[in-house]
């Protein structure tokens, strides 16, 4: 615990200061010959940094890398490196160090060109010729929109579109052709900034094709008080989130309702080649009878404004699996496999009615899922198929979680032998 309290020290320090902030310790190593010592190395840094690039520029004549753990999320990295530093260059290590991770965490400058209210692949036809420099900041909504791929047809008339109640920070309920809706402001893209994001086509697909356990998407509309915002079905019933704040614990036939109809939906990403992000409580949404769907995953992509920084938001941690945690940004990815855990993690806080490892800070239950083997207390109350199901989602071996195919199988079996077992 004293070394997570060290990581978010760091971690607070590079973001104040806007450099890495860094820590060495000498340590004993049996396996060390007499011509060098052995440091450990902790740094953080406000900027995403990959394994890679951390060894290259550590590793010198006299600096050997012989151990090295990058954490990653959402542009902050946290590194502990151990460093074999050769006889007589003890003293001036620390400032090669020190630029040696300056020069690694410099961002390299986006080729993407940034528009008011741009769209991806759309700015060919209103930029043609023209240098990034150009571009002014007055740009009428309906010059720019006017791209290629049938994107057009997503973002509707903002005279089409009526908000009528404020449900959350960013969310409302609203009207869209006479149908309710719910409207979700995106963060950073209010009326004036210029910023980039991105249509996702293979969540469009999805989200348009129909499926009960996936929140139908509508389109996005320029609101003049909120900005950019995404208009989709709206789901009456809220987040499981709210309701394990409101109910505490959930009934044992709703979690099985709840639990299947999200594996239905993951499964069916899953046949499609796509994997959900940052699946968690909060993105599972409820309509009034109770049916849960995914809600959005991120169709729009997170919006970022020209002049404001990345912020680093870590509660995602909590539901992550560990080699998302701890793998490289460069390389890897949500999959099947990470859905599995993430899902199993659901499963627990509907059981047992509170969030995961909430008396800890994101970044030390990040450290502790990634690094330790963390993983939640199930109750002795627990039923054997969600006890079961846990377990086998949150494998340490990725490959040996279940699929959702296996997931469904199980889940149906126990339903149909309560079916049986009351007709009896």
């Amino acid at each position: 615990m004293k070394d997570v309290f060290l990581h978010i020290k760091l971690i607070e320090q590079a973001s104040e200061e806007n450099h890495p902030a860094i820590m060495i310790q000498e340590i004993s190593d049996e396996e060390t010959n007499t011509n060098g010592s052995v440091f450990k190395l902790t740094f953080a840094c406000n900027s995403a940094i990959s394994s890679p690039a951390v060894s290259g520029a550590l590793d010198t004549s006299s600096v050997c890398c012989k151990n090295l753990q990058i954490f990653e999320k959402k542009g902050f990295t946290l590194g502990i490196v151990t460093l074999l530093i050769q006889t007589g260059h003890e003293k001036s290590f620390k400032t090669r160090i020190e630029n040696a991770l300056k020069s690694a965490s410099k961002k390299p400058k986006s080729s993407t060109m940034k528009l008011p209210f741009g769209l991806c692949g759309c700015q060919e036809e209103s930029t043609k010729g023209r240098d990034l420099g150009d571009v002014e900041e007055d740009y009428e909504w309906q010059t720019v929109i006017s791209g290629r791929d049938g994107i057009g047809k997503w973002l509707l008339n903002y005279d089409a579109v009526e908000i009528t109640d404020q449900i959350g920070p960013s969310s409302f309920k609203g009207v869209y052709k006479g149908k309710k809706v719910g409207i979700e402001k995106l963060k950073g893209c209010d009326k004036g900034n210029s910023y980039e994001f991105e249509l996702r086509k293979d969540l469009l697909e999805l989200m348009t094709f129909g499926h009960k356990n996936i929140l139908p998407f509508h389109g996005v509309f320029l609101d003049d008080n909120h900005g950019l915002c995404v208009v989709s079905k709206l789901m009456e019933g809220g987040s499981v989130h709210q309701l394990i704040v409101k109910n505490k614990k959930i009934q044992t036939k709703e979690v099985l309702r709840i639990v299947t109809d999200v594996a239905e939906g993951i499964k069916f990403m899953n046949d499609h080649g796509v994997a959900y992000r940052d699946l968690n409580t909060q993105r599972i949404l409820l309509d009034k009878r109770g049916n849960a769907c995914l809600g959005d995953m991120g169709i729009i992509a997170a919006c970022k404004s020209v002049s404001e920084a990345m912020e680093y938001e870590t509660d995602g941690y909590r539901w992550l699996a560990p080699e998302i945690i701890s793998g490289d940004p460069e390389n890897v990815t949500e999959s099947w496999m990470s859905n599995a855990y993430s899902y199993g993690m659901i499963i627990w806080e509907m059981v047992c009615g509170e969030i995961a490892y909430s008396a800890y800070s994101p970044v030390q239950a990040a450290v502790g899922i990634a690094a330790c083997g963390l993983r939640p207390e199930i109750p002795d109350a627990c039923p054997q198929i969600l006890r079961s199901l846990m377990i086998k989602c949150w494998n340490d071996c990725p490959s040996k979680r279940p699929h959702f195919s296996e997931i469904l199988s199980t889940l149906s079996r126990f339903n149909n032998n309560n079916t049986n077992s009351t007709a009896k």
